[in-house]
């Protein structure tokens, strides 16, 4: 499989990133604006984690990539469900 096998998002995820405004700067497989789905699962981190990450962004913890927006808008409800999904990303979910 190549590098830039993507996973493949369920369609009410997808819907998520999209509201949400993720897809401005993350993707699936590559690294866009921010880091990719797989990338970021691949720090193993606990879903609490995660959300955490997305409501308020420690840049520290992505040197090479631009530090990014808080986003304490996104209901937890739909954080809990993209977190959910991020951190059980695997290798073997690539197409």
């Amino acid at each position: 499989s190549s590098l830039n096998a993507q996973v493949e998002i369920p369609k009410a995820i997808n819907e998520l990133f999209i509201k949400h405004t993720c897809f401005t700067c993350h993707k699936s497989g590559a690294k866009l604006v921010g880091p990719s789905w797989e990338d970021i699962a691949a720090r193993k981190m606990k879903k609490s984690d995660v959300i955490a990450s997305i409501q308020k962004p420690n840049a520290a913890n992505w040197p090479n990539y631009p530090p990014m927006a808080p986003m304490p808008q996104v209901p937890m409800k739909d954080l809990e469900k993209m977190a959910e999904w991020i951190v059980k990303i695997s290798p073997k979910d690539k197409k």
